[in-house]
């Protein structure tokens, strides 16, 4: 398939643009003040960029399974006002179907936009319970490669932003020197510079998070690829790291755009560089079939099922090697405060072997990083966190509770790692109060 329809995705979208303010003056009208997008990977990665880059407080994002985090992100206060824009290229993605089925059972079909492909499951249930629109994603563009398509630009409309200068100025996009920058970091990865630092200025910081999962997704497959490291918390030059520092990025915020384009063509030419296909993600689809096994299997997503075969945190600080990155992989709930404890966690660890260190949260990392952690060079220390549940939610149409779904994801996941040869560590706290038991 021709997976390059990215590169046309401002154009069209600035044709629809006039469209996508109408809807959302609709919306409002409608007295539908605040919006939150359900989805995963670059479905949702770009809505959480320009909520950050902006201070778009009524924007938020949902791309956890834990109970915690669903049920944070509907409150019976916020219901009435608020609209779900669901957001899936494929209109197959478990977790999005999971949150789309949760508030469908608890608000009004006025309330939900869909933007998916043309006859997919999820366009669907859009058609059989009459949401307000469904906004058709194009088949050629990719999911990490869609911020510029209604799924980005349709939050942005949403939120009063002026995404007609975001798309206009993609148009100054320099292609050449993107793709050289893209070329420039795959030669030096070739030579064991395989890490690239991302350090955008702070107008843009979030930025950073999109493209770890453009760059991780696209290059991390036949044991290649390049190890994004955002807001690494040990400030060191490492032998085996790079840098794009601010100077490499454009610091205005309306420049985000040109900025989301320039990275697609970079990438594109990085992948080219490594000899690896940028638009595939084969080794993904391995740990969503060992969750569904987990799922279908007895004791479904129990929170104390029988222990898989990996190491002890000190076994694994133990098998480090030179040019090793430690990868925390944590299935909690994602608030600011317990953030904070694994970025000292990983601190901690980064500062014990020496070494660059990447944080994911859990399952949002299977749809960023998780490809290159099964795909790219085995040089990853990977420590699993899960905690118990509390009170759990149950997904209607489903049959399995968002506690099970997300302890199913984490075991899934370690069991394609194992199944990779990689090195894993899975530890299971009674809470995050716990954390910093996990020191090396």
């Amino acid at each position: 398939m021709n997976m390059l329809g990215w590169m046309g995705a401002p154009e069209e979208s600035l044709a629809q643009w006039d469209d996508f303010v109408a809807l959302a003056a609709a919306v409002r009208a409608d007295g539908l003040t605040r919006t939150l997008v359900c989805g995963m990977g670059g479905s949702s990665l770009v809505a959480d960029v320009l909520a950050q880059t902006f201070g778009a407080r009524q924007l938020h994002v949902l791309d956890s399974t834990n109970p915690e985090a669903v049920r944070a992100a509907g409150t019976p206060a916020d219901l009435a006002r608020t609209l779900f824009v669901v957001s899936s290229k494929s209109g197959n993605t478990v977790e999005t179907l999971a949150f789309c089925h949760y508030f469908a059972a608890r608000a009004r079909p006025e309330q939900f936009i869909v933007i998916t492909e043309t006859g997919s499951p999820l366009a669907g249930i859009a058609q059989a319970q009459a949401f307000r629109a469904v906004i058709p994603h194009p088949p050629d563009v990719g999911g990490r490669y869609s911020a510029l398509t209604a799924i980005g630009m349709v939050p942005a409309a949403l939120s009063g932003l002026d995404g007609r200068a975001l798309l206009e100025r993609t148009r100054r996009v320099d292609v050449a020197a993107a793709r050289a920058l893209g070329t420039a970091i795959a030669d030096r990865a070739k030579q064991g510079q395989d890490k690239l630092r991302l350090n955008p200025p702070p107008a843009i910081g979030a930025l950073a998070y999109w493209i770890e999962q453009l760059i991780a997704e696209s290059s991390g497959k036949d044991g290649r690829g390049v190890v994004p490291i955002v807001q690494d918390p040990i400030r060191r030059a490492l032998p085996d790291s790079q840098t794009a520092g601010p100077e490499i990025f454009a610091a205005d915020p309306l420049d985000l755009g040109a900025e989301f384009l320039r990275w697609e063509y970079a990438t594109v030419a990085l992948c080219e560089g490594i000899g690896v296909n940028a638009f595939d993600q084969p080794d993904v689809e391995e740990a969503k079939q060992l969750a569904r096994v987990e799922l279908n299997g007895p004791g479904v997503g129990a929170q104390h099922a029988a222990p898989l075969p990996t190491l002890m945190p000190g076994q694994l600080r133990k098998r480090a090697r030179a040019g090793d990155y430690v990868a925390i992989l944590a299935y909690v709930p994602p608030t600011p405060e317990i953030f904070v404890q694994l970025e000292e966690l990983r601190a901690t660890w980064g500062q014990t072997l020496g070494c660059a260190t990447t944080l994911g949260i859990g399952p949002r990392y299977l749809h960023s990083t998780g490809q290159l952690h099964k795909g790219g060079p085995n040089t990853g220390l990977f420590l699993v966190i899960t905690t118990d549940i509390g009170e759990d939610l149950a997904i209607p149409s489903m049959s399995w509770t968002f506690g099970e779904l997300h302890h199913a994801q984490a075991r899934g996941d370690v069991r394609a790692l194992l199944a990779r040869g990689r090195r894993v560590a899975h530890v299971h706290l009674r809470s995050t109060a716990e954390l910093s038991q996990l020191k090396p």
